[in-house]
């Protein structure tokens, strides 16, 4: 009977996730439509960046020797995704996956945090949003040649510690002994997922609502990989079983 209402509970569960995750697919067909008819900066867009950049010359001559502690750290986050930086950390955390002997994990990770640039790629290619420009009365950090909306940043972080955050509360992580432990990285996790989307904004290479896509991409990719990785966990753990169990009839 409980066996039953728990499979009842997970087919829900699963339908509910389902709808909302189409909704969300909708709603960023939605944005891309907007922005891709609209491609210039929004007023309310503008607006948010000088808020956050505060007090500037007009126009930003942004120079490397007059940068605040703040410029210094927004730099600092936005650097760890550079083309190589992007490659390394992700590998390393694969790499610390496997030491575990968490292979399929390690393999999901890998596989989400590579095909979520594609997804970038071909969106950004597809809405066609240039970069904001200094003529535009904002600070820019770096020139980056490259579309603007969604950002490809927010997307990468977000499915890379996001999918680490999702393994630091599975089952077999809970029942650790020193789960506790992983609570500093958990935190850390989201304040980091929460600061790029900030340090893009304050940096000026990109827009309010280019950050808002990558989010919204980031977290549709993430949940379609979690999805795919209990579903093949769950496969992979009901052809252990048939194994060990044609192995004790012969024995």
């Amino acid at each position: 009977m409980l066996a039953q209402q728990k499979q009842r509970g997970n087919h829900s569960g699963l339908i509910i996730g389902i709808i909302l995750w189409v909704i969300g697919v909708a709603v960023l067909a939605t944005m891309g439509v907007i922005v891709h008819a609209h491609t210039a900066t929004w007023p309310f867009e503008l607006q948010f960046t000088d808020a956050l950049q505060g007090q500037h010359p007009v126009p930003c001559v942004y120079h490397v020797q007059s940068r605040s502690w703040g410029d210094r750290a927004v730099d600092f986050i936005n650097s760890l995704n550079d083309p190589l930086q992007s490659v390394v950390i992700p590998v390393a955390w694969m790499i610390l996956l496997m030491l575990l002997r968490w292979f399929l994990r390690a393999i999901f990770l890998g596989m989400a945090v590579a095909s979520s640039s594609g997804v970038w790629d071909g969106i950004e290619k597809l809405v066609g949003r240039p970069r904001m420009t200094v003529a535009e009365g904002v600070c820019v950090h770096r020139n980056i040649a490259a579309f603007s909306f969604p950002s490809g940043h927010v997307i990468h972080d977000t499915v890379l510690y996001g999918f680490l955050l999702y393994l630091s509360f599975t089952p077999q992580v809970r029942q650790w002994r020193y789960r506790w432990l992983l609570i500093p990285f958990q935190i850390l996790a989201v304040l980091y997922i929460l600061s790029v989307g900030y340090a893009r904004l304050e940096a000026g290479e990109h827009r309010l609502v280019d950050v808002l896509g990558g989010y919204l991409v980031g977290l549709l990719w993430l949940f379609l990989f979690i999805f795919l990785y209990r579903w093949v966990s769950h496969l992979w753990a009901e052809h252990r079983a048939k194994k060990a169990a044609e192995r004790y009839k012969m024995a």
